[in-house]
């Protein structure tokens, strides 16, 4: 299957969001991200390595978006800052 160079883009964003979140120890990986909300950890690192190929859940962004306060409107077309109401204030604490 063939991803859209947008469909990419967002792939590339969520997992750009998941570094800073982890950077910013809001969580400590992606397993952690993954165990959480019972996403399948490998099927995400294939992802990560193959985004030209494989597509990524919208469930996936929506995580990002309810738990970290990653901005919605970021992820789907990179235009503003990443995080609503300022960089890292999601609700969301180290798991």
């Amino acid at each position: 299957m063939k991803i859209s160079p947008d469909g990419v883009a967002i792939t590339k964003r969520f997992f750009l969001a998941i570094d800073v979140l982890i950077t910013q120890k809001k969580i400590r990986g992606l397993n952690t991200f993954t165990t959480r909300h019972n996403i399948n950890y490998w099927n995400l690192c294939t992802l990560r390595n193959d985004p030209n190929i494989r597509v990524l859940k919208p469930e996936c962004l929506s995580y990002l978006v309810s738990d970290f306060n990653v901005s919605a409107t970021w992820l789907l077309t990179g235009v503003g800052s990443m995080f609503d109401n300022g960089v890292g204030e999601g609700s969301t604490t180290e798991v």
